[in-house]
């Protein structure tokens, strides 16, 4: 009896197995997939290590702007509109530095936890906005 007790419960474990393997162990998931923009925006996006990196498909969690708040409002700039931005902390802050392509620039707080993705010649690329010292904006790629 308690040998098939025993078999049962291996069995039970056998197939749960692909189900708990799926659920993956801990947050260090690869970017096997990101999201799909609208459009092909390219950067080059320069981390708080100094490793800059060329993107394609580049987007913030899938939308083509950067959101933000200034002052007690809500502000979401299109990638359009953006040239540089430049990521500083600041009083337990993120704050990023919009320079706009028309040369003026706007101050917003965002949240770090915002990941950037897009795609590099050798694969997916995610990055928490924490991680990111600075993103250049080279423009549109019409396909």
């Amino acid at each position: 009896m308690a040998r098939n007790i025993r078999i049962l419960v291996l069995c039970a474990l056998l197939l749960c197995m692909p189900l708990i393997m799926a659920m993956g162990m801990g947050g260090s998931e690869v970017p096997t997939r990101i999201p799909e923009p609208a459009a092909n925006y390219l950067v080059t996006l320069t981390d708080q290590g100094g490793t800059r990196v060329d993107l394609s498909h580049f987007s913030v969690e899938g939308v083509l702007f950067l959101a933000g708040e200034m002052g007690r409002g809500e502000l979401a700039v299109p990638l359009e509109e953006v040239k540089d931005v430049v990521f500083r902390r600041k009083d337990g802050e993120l704050k990023a530095e919009v320079i706009l392509a028309n040369g003026k620039s706007v101050m917003v707080t965002v949240k770090g936890s915002l990941k950037a993705t897009g795609k590099t010649s050798f694969g997916n690329y995610r990055i928490a906005l924490d991680e990111v010292s600075r993103i250049q904006v080279k423009g549109l790629k019409r396909d």
